[in-house]
């Protein structure tokens, strides 16, 4: 095991900077997604921007809880639900994120400027 005053693994730390840049990339799409459907549904702007953020956070929270609770051996009937309010926020971030292109019918089209 390596004491604090020595390095890290620099594989350890280009992956995890990379899953960080994947994470942060991930919340800004599905911000700008959310937050695009927010204001075409009327929410008021100051509101929309809070949405987003409100369902992300609830899925990284709780992936979060789920490997605190099995690192911990807590039993299967404490960790179910948890999975189950996982899986439940994960499909209502996926609706969330599909719904503005698909209102604007926009599945699947090239932006501006791309060659096809």
């Amino acid at each position: 095991m390596l004491s604090p005053s020595e390095g890290r693994d620099p594989v350890l730390s280009a992956v995890t900077l990379i899953v960080g840049i994947i994470v942060a990339l991930t919340f800004l799409f599905g911000f700008g997604n959310v937050f695009s459907l927010a204001l075409r549904l009327g929410v008021p702007v100051w509101v929309a921007p809070l949405v987003a953020p409100a369902v992300d956070l609830s899925v990284v929270g709780l992936l979060i809880a789920i490997r605190s609770l099995s690192l911990r051996d807590a039993p299967a009937e404490v960790i179910r639900p948890a999975r189950r309010l996982l899986l439940a926020s994960s499909v209502v971030t996926l609706a969330l994120n599909v719904a503005e292109p698909l209102i604007a019918g926009e599945v699947g089209r090239q932006g501006p400027g791309r060659a096809g």
